[in-house]
């Protein structure tokens, strides 16, 4: 979801409107979300009690409609709390000691006006975009009453953006929704879908594997049964994370905070760069591991590997951003179950660890979501495939699960750490070529 804010200007006899508007607009709000609250009431039974509101004239049906909808997604967000104060806590104890005045809290208390998008009205019923032409915006409070929202002179990127909106909504429709206060304007919009490149290369694929402190990456082609390797390369995180496990700090110290922020922002340039790779090597397909974790997780690790993969792995945020960039160059993702995938993949391939695992993980999702052989769920199993030290042992066994319980209780060690494959290892360089980056690139080839 892209939202861009923009201050504007129009008349004071629209932002003496807009103000009723508010008021009336924030009072359904409360009402409905007191409703939900209380009774736990459907959409449609709300909007029949609305109609007994004595105080929201100037309000029509699809008004009333979003001020409902907005209730109702307040209600799903602060459901386990028992109540909320509209206009902020802070203000209502300002307000108690007298260091606001009534008058003061009202305003603060008023909501802006969220008027919800529709497809099939060029995108949103109350507003039209000008902006290619006259750099305004159109506010169609009613079929006679129309306002002009003047807006200031664009970034070049906000206009390049707002441009192709208005062009999309001239030939057809591309929802958007709009929030609107007295000072500025909010356009919401889900990210633009790119038609699917006519240069992109049939069965070719990135595949990922996750983990806390490393993401590693196969480009690979899918022939004849086969995975034909482009490229493979592992975004390393252990730098940071060995500063905030080594340092031992609070999560209330400004110096966890700072690493924090500074994983987070690593995670989002990481997912960025596998995005442009994936369209690089005109990649038709993402696939990844479907990461779930239950209640119980936290037993199953020490108190090290407990906060790396609970406190520490930022999965959902990388994985809500790399969808984000890859919905706008249009290449299809899809999760797959990474069961047994880093053992096969261990035992198949001659890379690292988490590059192996992705490479099984590919292959799977290629087979399972594109060729539709749910069959294939794991290869098949044949000793000859194998690394040369576990022929042996797999001679013994008929799956890959029997495999896995002999090598499990043996104790022998199947990860392919970095140590093993060094003379496979092209180059290393950080993040963005940046000496600040706390991320390291590790490139192999075959």
């Amino acid at each position: 979801m892209i939202t861009i804010k923009l201050p504007y200007t129009s008349t004071d006899k629209f932002y003496l409107r807009l103000s009723d508007l508010r008021r009336q607009y924030s009072c359904v709000v409360r009402y409905a979300y007191n409703r939900y609250s209380e009774k736990n009431l459907k959409q449609k039974e709300i909007r029949s009690l609305c109609k007994k509101l004595n105080n929201i004239n100037d309000l029509d049906s699809w008004l009333v409609q979003c001020a409902i909808m907005e209730a109702n997604q307040l209600f799903n967000r602060f459901k386990n709390k028992t109540n909320i104060v509209f206009g902020g806590k802070l203000n209502f104890v300002n307000l108690c000691k007298d260091k606001i005045t009534k008058d003061q809290y009202k305003e603060k208390r008023l909501l802006p006006i969220n008027i919800q998008g529709e497809k099939l009205v060029h995108g949103n019923r109350k507003f039209k975009l000008n902006i290619i032409d006259e750099n305004f915006i159109e506010f169609k409070m009613y079929r006679k009453e129309h306002y002009i929202l003047h807006l200031p002179k664009l970034k070049k990127n906000y206009r390049e953006i707002l441009y192709k909106l208005q062009e999309l909504n001239e030939c057809g429709g591309y929802t958007y929704s709009i929030k609107l206060n007295k000072d500025f304007i909010f356009i919401s919009f889900e990210e633009f879908k790119q038609e699917l490149n006519s240069n992109r290369i049939e069965n070719r694929f990135l595949a990922m594997d996750m983990n806390p402190d490393n993401i590693g990456i196969s480009i690979i082609d899918y022939v004849n049964d086969r995975c034909q390797v482009v490229h493979t390369q592992q975004f390393n995180f252990e730098q940071i994370f060995d500063k905030i496990l080594g340092l031992n700090l609070a999560s209330s110290s400004l110096k966890f905070k700072y690493y924090q922020n500074k994983l987070n922002y690593e995670v989002i340039e990481v997912s960025k760069q596998i995005s442009k790779l994936a369209k690089h090597f005109q990649c038709n397909y993402v696939f990844y591991e479907s990461l779930k974790f239950n209640k119980n997780v936290s037993n199953k690790y020490n108190k090290l590997g407990n906060r790396k993969c609970r406190d520490l792995w930022k999965r959902n945020l990388f994985i809500q951003n790399l969808n984000k960039r890859l919905n706008i160059f249009g290449i299809k993702s899809h999760y797959i179950n990474p069961a047994y995938s880093s053992f096969i993949g261990n035992l198949k391939y001659n890379y690292i660890d988490s590059i192996n695992s992705s490479m099984e993980i590919g292959r799977r999702g290629f087979e399972i979501r594109v060729l539709k052989n749910k069959n294939s769920f794991y290869p098949a199993f044949t000793p000859n495939s194998l690394k040369h030290q576990w022929k042996e042992m797999a001679s013994e066994c008929r799956s890959w699960k029997e495999l896995f319980q002999i090598i499990k209780n043996s104790k022998l060690r199947y990860r392919v750490p970095l140590e093993d494959v060094k003379e496979h290892l092209e180059s290393v360089f950080s993040l963005n070529q940046n000496q600040k980056s706390m991320v390291l690139n590790y490139v192999f080839y075959d």
